[in-house]
């Protein structure tokens, strides 16, 4: 760790990129330290903690107080030069039905999809690629388009070749509507209706909504300003994310190394977390890492045979067993320094003012040392309510998932008479890894689990790679497989200190945007806003995955964020899906913001 003063937050209502620089807004972690101190005359003094922790900011710290360099230092806010991107709120209606149009062409993507050349299910991409081409005239006419495997590529040249391109994605592709739940949408799935508030429907959320942010906030430069980038800009649009980018993200991967190289982009932005305000306080939560994911195969085999004489268990009743025993065995959550979620909870303690005390404590004696904290920890994080981060209908606890590998089983086949028992039984177990775990340790851990179950029925146990773990009945046995042939890793850990430039822009674009919304600002300016009321910009995750994970080789700068509050938008991968219209605009004109800063940035390689 570092040593060195803290200095004081600073606001400014001039915040352009000649004026960039480091905002010395560094509220880090010494700060906690202090808190430390504030929680132990809390305990002698109930009254202490209430009235100096509103005054923090009036502390002066020593040269020798111990600080982590860069972690929780805010950016500057910054608006691009020359261009006021409040323009684009007189586009609202326009980029409205732009998204209902986008929603009612179902480009539904399921996890068994035949070759892209023969199923007839991948054809509904032409319509939505025509209907892209007929919406976006002025971004046709700039770019070059590839399509490979039903993802499309756009390629703006930029005037300065010795720039690396900005590289802005999202997917087209949605999950699909099952018939069964039509009449629990309380507006079609496919109407892309809008009520004046929400945009309805499939894909609103997830994630039609930010490719036609990107697209309208390109259109909008060039059909009013005549934009001419300097920093080339790619564009990356997968066909298949939804069933984990076997298809589209791989062929864009490919396009892409081939013509451009491996670390040739500049930032690369994706869809994931967005804005959330929890304990009095607005966040930015980028999320910086991603956890790994792999689809376990678990097939149970026996002889079958008559059902009027079945044995103690058939092979779905066997099959049962080992599930059960899975959710009695549920990840343990974890934490460390590296974890995007314990670098969140440090940035919370430092600005959200009505952050419980008890979670604080523990973060300040964690980041100390104490052996105690650090077990405690997952556990106060996960049953301490983050506001803005709630379960949804039917999910467990989002906290549990971000700090553990989850496992879903969501997939079950087996049996096909009702008088005749199953010969296979198959589930698929949906898991996403931990930061800080492997598939390997994923696998290993499986085979352990289940190895009671297997000697109790006397069932042979074949681990991954056919590996023997137990050798029992010759007739009746346990696979385990990758059920779709492939995992991935979790992603490295993207930078997060204002001494990266790419993160100091997406960070300080981002305060920019919030600075000088209609809601703050009358002009489109950056305004000074007071403690509380700023944008804070914090490391975090996200429990999904995305097509980033084939855009690893880019740039190390990948951040899976969508400029967005979490309250404007719900139902994504279940039903009554809808995304708020005002969010939409704001989302448009973050996209010109980061496109026009990167542009104007020299810092930025």
């Amino acid at each position: 760790m570092t040593k060195g003063p803290i200095n004081l937050p600073v606001h400014s209502s001039n915040g352009s990129l000649t004026e960039r620089g480091k905002a010395k807004i560094s509220w880090t972690l010494a700060i906690l330290g202090v808190l430390a101190v504030v929680g132990t005359m809390a305990a002698l003094q109930p009254t202490f903690l209430a009235q100096h922790t509103s005054n923090i900011q009036s502390v002066i710290f020593q040269n020798d107080t111990p600080i982590k360099k860069g972690l929780c230092e805010q950016a500057k806010p910054i608006l691009p030069d020359g261009y006021n991107t409040s323009k684009i709120l007189e586009e609202k209606d326009i980029i409205i039905k732009r998204l209902q149009e986008a929603v009612r062409i179902p480009t539904q993507m399921y996890d068994e999809m035949g070759s892209v050349d023969e199923d007839p299910r991948w054809k509904i991409f032409a319509e939505f690629h025509d209907f892209l081409e007929r919406t976006f005239p002025k971004v046709y006419e700039r770019a070059k388009v590839t399509k490979t495997d039903w993802a499309l590529v756009y390629e703006i040249e930029g005037t300065d070749s010795s720039l690396k391109p900005l590289m802005l994605t999202a997917h087209q592709d949605v999950v699909p509507v099952l018939p069964e739940t039509a009449k629990q949408w309380h507006h079609d799935p496919f109407g892309g209706e809008y009520d004046g508030t929400y945009i309805h429907g499939r894909g609103s959320a997830d994630t039609k909504s930010s490719l036609i942010a990107v697209m309208s906030a390109l259109e909008h430069l060039f059909d009013t300003a005549d934009f001419k980038p300097g920093r080339p800009i790619v564009l990356a649009f997968g066909s298949d994310e939804e069933r984990g980018g076997q298809v589209g993200a791989p062929a864009v991967a490919k396009y892409l190394l081939e013509k451009y190289g491996k670390d040739s982009m500049s930032l690369l932005i994706d869809e994931g977390n967005g804005l959330v305000e929890t304990w009095g306080q607005q966040f930015a939560a980028p999320a910086v890492a991603e956890k790994g994911h792999v689809d376990i195969g678990l097939t149970v085999s026996t002889s079958g045979g008559h059902s009027s004489v079945p044995p103690e268990h058939t092979a779905i009743g066997l099959i049962s067993l080992l599930i059960a025993q899975l959710e009695a065995n549920p990840h343990e959550p974890t934490i460390s320094p590296k974890s995007p979620v314990y670098e969140f909870m440090t940035c919370a303690s430092a600005f959200a003012e009505s952050m419980p005390n008890k979670l604080r404590k523990l973060v300040i004696k964690a980041e100390k040392g104490d052996k105690n904290a650090w077990k405690d920890l997952p556990l106060e994080i996960i049953n301490t309510p983050l506001q803005g981060n709630l379960p949804g209908p039917g999910q467990g606890s989002p906290l549990r998932s971000l700090l553990s590998t989850t496992q879903a089983t969501d997939i079950i086949h087996g049996g096909l008479k009702v008088n005749a028992l199953p010969e296979s039984v198959k589930a698929i177990i949906n898991h996403r890894i931990n930061v800080l775990s492997n598939n390997e340790e994923l696998q290993e851990r499986l085979e352990k689990i289940l190895l009671p179950i297997a000697k109790q029925y006397n069932l042979t146990l074949n681990g991954f790679n056919g590996k023997s773990i137990f050798k029992g009945s010759e007739t009746s046995k346990i696979d385990l497989d990758l059920a779709y042939g492939y995992y991935t890793n979790p992603a490295p850990h993207s930078p997060t200190t204002l001494d990266d430039p790419a993160w100091n822009i997406l960070a300080g674009t981002s305060r920019g945007v919030w600075a000088s919304r209609k809601q703050v600002s009358q002009d489109g300016k950056i305004v000074e806003l007071e403690k509380g009321k700023d944008l804070v910009v914090a490391p975090y995750m996200s429990t999904g995955n995305t097509d980033t994970r084939r855009y690893l080789e880019f740039t190390r700068n990948i951040y899976r964020y969508k400029y967005d509050p979490s309250s404007g938008s719900a139902g994504a991968h279940t039903i009554n899906e809808y995304f708020k219209a005002d969010d939409l605009i704001e989302l448009t004109r973050f996209y010109q913001a980061i496109i026009l800063n990167m542009d104007q940035s020299k810092e930025v390689a």
